[in-house]
Order: structure tokens, then sequence, then C-alpha cells
């Protein structure tokens, strides 16, 4: 009978096979006793990242809505008749179920709705003019008209008690956009959302595990798989998400952006855990935020321990073998190009030209490199417009918008200098304090469309009475000022006053109509009357009271 014998590759082979096998099982009982911590830390990380992607999924939701109201804002300035403006609307609403109505409210007369669409039902409805209402003690009206063009106020979510005829005791937040027409404020245009829509949009892909959480800037619950925790101070009552959860205190403060945290169960809850984060919202420079939060069942995560424990010795034995090809496969075909994108971004950062972007390949990293493009293009020229639209803003804030004439903080600015060149040089200068008389019987008898136009030609009539060196400014409503400088004697100011006058005596031509206007002056010397700005323009207001007063339009 012949003898086996083993050979060196054998008992090699043999060898190295007992020591993986030693080591898999080692390796294996190592990592099933430690794999319940592991695993809940593997699922917090998870939990967490997941809570994040999606915060920043909403914030894209959120600038969504903005950009329609900023666009819807840009038609309302262009669009001059109501009726396709109203179709606009419309469509809008069609193509965003959660959009319960858009309105588009006047800047003047009280905040009188010019336009508005209703979702009632299934059904978009214009509301008829004699059911419009006055909109401008609301705070997306006074708000959104106080902002830049092209800027977007966002309201806090709450529930809906505007009308309780149209979805009373809903969820609700509202974006408005003012409405800026050849530098005029006409109104805003106001978007309001239903919020329960709106949130679906993002947490209904979410596996039935998780909880979804969403509190506003002070912890008030907004979204809680408990219907009844939610909108508590609608109710009268506070119910804050860290009384529930002491350690997301941090983010409602700003001292922490994230918190993870694990709460055991009891006879009527299961354990969990639980991720929240720090979410911006509204305008960058209010430092508004919102929670944002998700929670996972923690016998989810235990139940897998026994999944991995049967699995884990062939996990050893494919990682060792496919990790290698993978990692290769994976520098080669995403690694190198992200690190092109990467010196891509970071040399756009500094206004540096960069190489060619992956953007012919049909993958996901090509589909990353041509967003990248477009949103570089997209910058580039939204930079360019920022540049161009800057002097206008610079000028719309020290001028007033109906007139065109320097407003109070420039006048004021002015009157600062002009007091203080005439300290040095020792000539007088004037203050003439312009104040029409009856002009809210002009507003009450006409309206206030004809009131503006009153008040363009009231502008243009001093401005053409006055010399050209003397500044003309509109502090508010119908009154104006007008500063001369190097005025010598009382008599030279008096020659101003009555040219002045004399500008007022024949009616003024208001869109092809006459309408008689008188003007009450009040005239201040520097530094006869007053040493200071402040005393100046208050001695020609009392001037002028005196004069208007008496009834007699003299100075």
């Amino acid at each position: 009978m012949a003898r086996m014998t083993w050979s060196i590759a054998l008992r090699l082979g043999a060898l190295l096979a007992s020591f993986s096998v030693f080591a898999a099982i080692l390796a294996g009982y190592y990592t099933f006793d430690s794999s319940r911590e592991r695993l809940q830390g593997r699922a917090e990380r998870s939990l967490l990242a997941t809570t994040q992607v999606l915060a920043r999924h909403m914030q894209a939701g959120f600038g969504t809505v903005a950009r329609d109201t900023a666009f819807l804002a840009d038609a309302a300035a262009v669009e001059q008749d109501q009726g396709r403006l109203a179709e606009l609307f419309k469509a809008s609403l069609q193509a965003h179920p959660a959009y319960l109505q858009i309105r588009f409210i006047s800047a003047s007369d009280y905040g009188l709705e010019l336009v508005r669409i209703d979702r009632q039902g299934d059904k978009l409805v214009r509301i008829p003019d004699d059911l419009l209402q006055e909109k401008s003690h609301f705070p997306f009206v006074f708000e959104a008209l106080s902002l830049p063009d092209g800027e977007v106020y966002v309201s806090e979510f709450g529930i809906n008690h505007e009308d309780a005829a149209q979805d009373a005791a809903v969820p609700v937040f509202n974006m408005a956009s003012p409405v800026v027409q050849a530098g005029q404020l006409r109104g805003v245009v106001v978007v309001r959302v239903a919020a329960a829509p709106f949130l679906h949009n993002f947490n209904a892909a979410l596996p039935t595990p998780y909880g979804f959480y969403l509190g506003n800037r002070w912890g008030d619950f907004l979204v809680h798989p408990d219907a009844t925790q939610t909108f508590g101070f609608d109710r009268g009552q506070r119910i804050l998400i860290q009384e529930s959860f002491p350690q997301v205190a941090a983010l409602i403060d700003g001292r922490a952006e994230e918190a993870v945290l694990s709460q055991p169960g009891s006879d009527e809850e299961e354990a969990r855990v639980f991720a929240f984060v720090r979410m911006p919202f509204g305008n960058q420079d209010e430092g508004r935020i919102m929670v944002v939060g998700l929670s996972q069942p923690l016998a989810v995560v235990q139940g897998e321990v026994l999944d991995l424990g049967r699995s884990i010795l062939k996990i050893l034995l494919v990682l060792s073998v496919v990790g290698v090809a993978l990692a290769a496969g994976v520098s080669r075909l995403v690694t190198q190009p992200l690190q092109a994108m990467v010196k891509a971004a970071q040399a756009f950062s500094r206004g540096q030209a960069h190489g060619a972007l992956p953007v012919h390949r049909g993958d996901e990293v090509g589909e990353l490199a041509r967003s990248f493009q477009d949103m570089e293009q997209q910058i580039s020229r939204q930079l360019a417009e920022l540049n161009l639209s800057r002097d206008a803003m610079a000028h719309l804030a020290h001028h007033d918008a109906l007139t065109g004439l320097p407003n109070r903080r420039m006048f004021e600015q002015r009157l600062a200098q002009v007091l203080e060149l005439s300290r040095r040089t020792g000539r007088s200068c004037a203050l003439l304090f312009v104040d029409l008389d009856d002009f809210k019987a002009i507003n009450d008898t006409h309206g206030h469309a004809v009131g503006d136009l009153v008040l363009q030609a009231v502008a243009r009539t001093i401005v053409g009475a006055v010399r050209q060196v003397d500044t003309v400014a509109r502090l508010a409503g119908d009154e104006f000022t007008v500063l001369c400088e190097n005025v010598d004697s009382e008599e030279a100011a008096l020659q101003i006053v009555t040219k002045l006058q004399h500008a007022f005596e024949p009616a003024l031509d208001i869109d092809g109509e006459p309408q008689a206007v008188r003007a009450s002056i009040g005239l201040s010397l520097f530094p006869r009357d007053a040493q200071d700005a402040r005393t100046l323009m208050a001695s020609a207001d009392a001037a002028m009271y005196r004069i208007k007063q008496s009834h007699k339009r003299r100075v």
C-alpha cells in the first residue's frame, strides 16, 4: 500500500486555512459581542445623516416656493391686466397642490386685495372684487413691503385664522415678495402654503418605522407622530421639543447644530433613537431656524445583530476579495473625477480658471459635473446682475420711491453738511417746511392714486420754483422741505418763499385735469433761529404750523 505524503504546499495551505478559520471565528465572536453597541452607533450616524439630508431637501423646498413667489411678484409688476395675472396665479396653483392661495395685495388702500385665487376643494376660484379684503395689518404684508425688490418674506408656521371660511384650522405658512414697477412699490404677492402636503413631499419616502418631528425656533412642535402634540400654542399651551428632549435645547439656543439621543421604552412606547438638526429658515440676516428630527425604533437596530452573526463569516471572506477590486475600480471611476470637481470648486471660489469637468460621463458623476457647471454659470450671471442692480438699490435707499426726491435720511445728511459748511464760512442758510393744505380731502375725494399724482406734481412744482443749488426733499406724506444754501439775508430767503408761493397759485395739471393745491410754508434761518439741525427743523415746522393754524398762506 502506497504511503500518502503531504506536500509543503498542501500543508501550508492547510495551516493558512486553519489560521483563517480561527481568525474568522475569533473576529466573528468579538464582532458579535460588540455588535449591539456598534450597530446602535452606526444607526445613530445613519439616522443623523438621513436627518441632515431631509433638512437640506426641506431647505430646497422652501427655496422653490420663494422663487415661485419672487417670479409671481415680477409678473405682477409687468402684467397690467388683472385677468391674465389671475390666470397665471391659477396655473401656479395647479402646478403646486400644496399651494392654497395666491394674492396680489396693493401697497395702498390699507392693503386691499387686487387679485385673489383660492383653492376650494378641487376647484380654483377667483374671489370677486366685492369680497376682497384689506390686509395691511398682517405681517406678511407690512413686512414684505419693507423688503428690497426681489427679496422674499417667510412667515412662521401657524394655524390659518385669517379667513374662517377657507381651510379653517389648517396649518399654513406664507411667503410674500414686494411688487416694484418702475421704481414704485405697488404691493406684494402672497403665496399661502398648506404645511401638511408641503411637508409630505419630504417625509413620504421615509420607511414606516421612522418618526418625523419639526419644531419652530422656540421649540414648539409643528410636526409630531402624535398629532395632539402639534401647534399647542394655538390652543393656549406650549408643547416644546426641549421639554421632551432636553438635549435639543442646545440647538434652539444656537450652541449646537445637531443632537443624537436615545430614550428607553415604557409599557406603552418602545425604545427609540432620535436625531435632530438645526435648519436655517427664512432670510439669512434674520437668524431664524427650525428643528428637524427623525426617530427609529431601537429594536430595529438590535434585531440586526442576529443577521449579522449569521453572515459575518461570509462577509469576511467576500470583502477580502471584493474589497480590493472595488477599491481599485471606485478609485479610478469615482475618486479622480470627484477630485477634479473639488479642485474646480476651489478655483471657482477664488475666481480662477479651472480645467475641464467630466460632463461627458453618462453616470451620476457626469450628472454631478453638469449640475456643477450649470450652477457655476448661474452664479456668474447672478453676480453680474447683482453688480448692475447695486447702484439702483443704493439710489432707492436714499430717495423717495414716489417722487424721486431725496428722502428723510439723505436730507438729514445733506442738512448736516450744509450747517457745517455754514459754520466754517459764516454764511447763513434757510430751511423751508412745505405742507399741503387739505391734502387729506384730495385723497378722500379722488382716491390715493390721484393723491400720489398730486404729490408728484407738487414735487415738480417745488423743484421748478427754487434754485438749482437748493435741496428739495420729501420727508413723509405731504411734507416737503427745501434747504437753501448761502442765503445772506432774510429778504433773500423771503424771495425764494414768494417765488414758491407764486408757483402754487395756478392749478396743477393732474393727469390732464386742473387741481387747485395750496401749501403752508414755514421758514427758519441758520444761525438766527437755531444752532443745530434738529432745532432748525423744529423751528421751520413750528412756523409752518402757525401759518396753517392762522388759515393764511403767508410766511
